[in-house]
């Protein structure tokens, strides 16, 4: 076998271990940029569920606010909503995300808040896929008193049975404050063709209340270990060839 044979099998498994790295993602709108106005609802942020804004790809029936940057408020159908942020007087450091662009607040309170979801298509049953999203945590303006936050997630088949679940943890925030954004992932193995990915806020205390903030959300295909194999494989070739073909020393 040829160094040219063996670098154009190598270029092939690196592209078949590069196609399999930039897989799809199957989340509709995970970065919360598509939404459109409904009743109670301002042109610039909005509170999405029944009745209000509509956020494509997503559906929720708790307190939600679409975030639009460099907007400080949302309008919802219980009136005007703000966090906590630079913009209104607290210098908290509130920002977007990393991938900029909207995000969503989340009441961390279950008395009011309530999950987000969609569902997900396009999966194949018994293959392993990644979550992955971006999170942070804030409090409502005109409330006082430290608060906790996370995001719950899991994935429901058609039963609405979980068969993935995942806590990203509490972060603890003092009053008026924001944790900042931080990358979130963990993985799954399909039991159905499509199912239901579930974001849920929880924290407390209730009724001050604390705020879950998400963005980038993505479900991608986990690339499987025979990509792998074959990309390390041809660098263990080339390497082999080349050292057969190294030019015998001529003694002196």
């Amino acid at each position: 076998m040829t160094i040219k044979t063996l670098l154009l099998g190598l270029a092939a498994s690196a592209a078949f271990a590069g196609n399999a790295q930039a897989a799809t993602n199957l989340v509709v709108n995970g970065g919360f940029e598509t939404w459109g106005l409904g009743a109670n609802s301002d042109e610039f942020s909005t509170q999405y569920g029944p009745g209000n804004g509509q956020l494509q790809g997503w559906t929720t029936d708790g307190l939600a606010f679409v975030f639009v940057p460099g907007d400080i408020d949302a309008v919802g159908r219980y009136g005007g909503f703000s966090l906590y942020r630079p913009e209104n007087g607290t210098n908290n450091g509130l920002t977007v995300s990393g991938q900029g662009g909207n995000f969503i607040a989340s009441d961390a309170d279950r008395g009011f808040g309530a999950p987000i979801t969609q569902l997900i298509s396009g999966l194949t049953v018994g293959r392993e896929y990644n979550v992955s999203f971006e999170w942070a945590a804030a409090q409502q303006t005109n409330f006082f008193g430290d608060t906790f936050e996370s995001w719950q997630v899991s994935l429901l088949d058609s039963g609405n049975n979980v068969t993935a679940d995942y806590s990203t943890g509490f972060v603890n925030n003092p009053e008026a404050g924001f944790q900042p954004w931080r990358a979130a992932s963990f993985r799954f193995t399909a039991t159905e063709a499509a199912q239901t990915l579930r974001f849920w806020a929880d924290g407390g205390p209730g009724g001050l209340p604390p705020f879950s903030l998400l963005d980038n959300v993505s479900v991608t295909d986990v690339p499987e270990p025979s990509s792998w194999v074959m990309l390390i494989a041809g660098f263990g070739l080339v390497g082999a060839a080349a050292r057969r073909r190294r030019p015998a020393t001529i003694a002196a």
